[in-house]
């Protein structure tokens, strides 16, 4: 299954190699009602191929959801329960379960508070049974669990063990995941509210840690295409000292000298000049602009930056989503990635496309949302 991303006009899109059959019944079940777990999804053809295309704005596929929160039993329970919620709505409408993609990849996730919405990716081909695609899943989360609880593993690694039944339930995972004495959680999904003026509030307060939902647009505050590059030239001047720390510039070992006295060596200086862009990078991000944001030093293989406060670079900016974009560093070369945020990430101007790597270079400009930082 090969997957491809896009983004246009501020929003992202998953794209898979596939074809929608418009006159069947579960087309128009899909189309005449409002389903709040499928992804939105249009289909095109381009040079013969027919492809289907999958709005997923604001959301993070399983895999990234994962990598940026730990596994514990209370989200590995709160996922479950919601995709079988996910399941059910689409039963309620004949839409047959085989027809859903359910993979790390292809479930994505909207943090809503306290809970965590589940959207599905409807492929109508037979993708296997509930059973055998789940499975799969929990592989997945078993391979990412980290919790020295011995009480919470025994729970998920029992559940894991009903998968290999073969006619297990969700039903039965969940009960196998619930805390003692805890009721499962009443989670209404026609209740999750992704504009609600009041949520979008709430997540602005600073105290609270913000999410990619409580991201406002970058275009409440001027046009994307019209950003304003002032200031990079003078922070680079003001900069340079402290990052350069090789080149041992002070202002007080700067040696005065008059125009009388001029010391000539005795010998001839060959030395090649070094261009900043072929220079090897010091992994930091200098800042650039007027919000009194704050520099930072990539000091991690995967370092992740957002409003968040798991995050390793925290940025304050109203604009700027929860978990807005992440520098890996592999070896001496470094890359930026999307993190499928609101207003967008930017490389020189260029934007980034969700999950695709870019190589950085010395005085590269970033741009996360709103808020420029220079790469050094």
């Amino acid at each position: 299954m090969e997957i491809t991303y896009e983004r246009k006009h501020n929003e992202s899109y998953m794209v898979l190699e596939g074809e929608l059959d418009t006159a069947s019944y579960e087309y128009k079940m899909i189309r005449d009602n409002e389903f709040h777990s499928l992804l939105d999804m249009t289909c095109f053809e381009i040079d013969g191929t027919k492809k289907i295309s999958y709005k997923i704005s604001r959301k993070e596929n399983l895999s990234d959801y994962i990598e940026s929160n730990d596994v514990t039993l209370d989200l590995l329970h709160r996922f479950v329960v919601n995709l079988q919620m996910a399941l059910d709505e689409a039963s309620r409408y004949l839409i047959d379960e085989e027809h859903f993609i359910l993979d790390k990849e292809t479930i994505f996730m909207e943090k809503a508070k306290d809970n965590c919405k589940v959207s599905l990716c409807y492929m109508p081909v037979n993708n296997g049974s509930v059973q055998q695609q789940f499975k799969g899943i929990m592989e997945y989360f078993i391979s990412k669990l980290l919790t020295k609880n011995r009480e919470e593993s025994k729970k998920i690694y029992d559940a894991y063990n009903l998968c290999q039944k073969g006619d297990y339930t969700l039903s039965e995972i969940i009960e196998c995941l619930q805390a003692e004495g805890e009721e499962v959680p009443e989670i209404y999904v026609e209740k999750v509210s992704l504009d609600e003026e009041e949520d979008t509030k709430e997540l602005y307060e600073p105290a609270v840690e913000q999410d990619a939902l409580g991201a406002e647009y970058i275009s409440d505050y001027y046009d994307v295409e019209s950003v304003e590059k002032k200031g990079i030239v003078n922070t680079i001047i003001d900069k340079t000292k402290a990052i350069f720390g090789r080149l041992n510039f002070e202002d007080d070992m700067v040696v005065q000298q008059s125009e009388d006295f001029v010391i000539e060596p005795d010998y001839e200086i060959d030395e090649k000049t070094v261009l900043l862009s072929e220079a090897k990078p010091v992994g930091r991000l200098v800042y650039d602009g007027n919000s009194n944001e704050d520099d930072f030093i990539i000091n991690k293989d995967v370092f992740r930056i957002g409003t968040a406060k798991a995050n390793d670079a925290i940025i304050h900016a109203r604009t700027v989503s929860g978990n807005h974009a992440k520098i890996t560093k592999e070896g001496n070369d470094y890359y930026i990635t999307d993190s499928n945020s609101t207003n967008g990430s930017f490389l020189n101007s260029l934007p980034l496309v969700y999950r695709k790597p870019y190589k950085l270079k010395p005085m590269d400009v970033i741009r996360f949302a709103t808020e420029s930082y220079i790469f050094l």
